[in-house]
């Protein structure tokens, strides 16, 4: 994943077009940090950050935009097939169902989140209800698609307990809820820096840690698991 956005508390002007070419599935391109410390910015301001890379973007084999405000992701699916929304909101709404309607080769990662609307996306924070693994299983069975892929999203209105509880227990989430395409994202995430006592500055050791964490998450998981993170080398 990287960041078209100056603020992103992980890597915030640290766009590089040249890792465009490393070799990975699918890289994740955001342009607005949903960081709780941070202000929303329209849809148009989100644009206005991603245009001037579009002749790059349009070339990567598969794209992920994370966004989620719908104007930019049709914006996006206007100009390139082999797309996927990576849409943080929670949100599987009308807009969803019309831009998996546009073509077979578009994807969708569906995030838990207790936000209440789209526009309230980035004060995730603010609503820390509860998270277990029936609120869980509950919200992704009603949204079952073949394209569809499944992301607890860590760190989205969730406590540090409720974090490392979802990270416990993906394999057994993955057997109540029977979907078979899922993500895991928890690269430099706070509560992994907050359990292992590591700064953000620190990238190397967090990222170190991140890949160890996370070979003990996918041995319990199966299926189609997608991995999201900053440094793909390591994998």
């Amino acid at each position: 994943m990287m960041n078209i956005t100056p603020d992103s508390f992980s890597d915030g002007g640290e766009f590089d077009l040249s890792r465009l070419s490393f070799p990975v599935d699918a890289w994740d391109i955001g342009a607005e940090s949903t960081a709780p410390m941070n202000a929303a910015i329209s849809a148009d301001e989100e644009w206005k950050r991603i245009e001037p890379h579009l002749p790059s973007l349009l070339k990567i084999p598969l794209l992920s935009l994370d966004t989620y405000h719908p104007e930019n992701i049709f914006r996006m699916a206007a100009l390139r097939k082999d797309l996927i929304w990576n849409d943080v909101s929670g949100k599987f709404d009308q807009h969803v169902e019309n831009f998996l309607s546009l073509d077979s080769t578009f994807q969708y990662v569906l995030c838990h989140n207790h936000a209440p609307t789209r526009e309230l996306t980035g004060r995730h924070m603010d609503y820390v209800l509860g998270t277990s693994l029936e609120t869980l299983t509950a919200f992704f069975l009603k949204y079952k698609h073949p394209r569809v892929i499944f992301d607890p999203c860590l760190g989205f209105s969730k406590s540090f307990e409720e974090n490392w509880m979802i990270l416990d227990n993906m394999g057994e989430l993955q057997k109540r809820v029977a979907h078979k395409r899922w993500l895991v994202g928890f690269s430099r995430k706070s509560f992994l820096r907050k359990k292992f006592g590591v700064d953000l500055s620190d990238r190397e050791k967090l990222d170190q840690i991140h890949i160890q964490v996370l070979s003990e998450v996918l041995a319990e998981m199966h299926g189609e698991v997608w991995v999201r993170t900053h440094r793909p080398e390591l994998l």
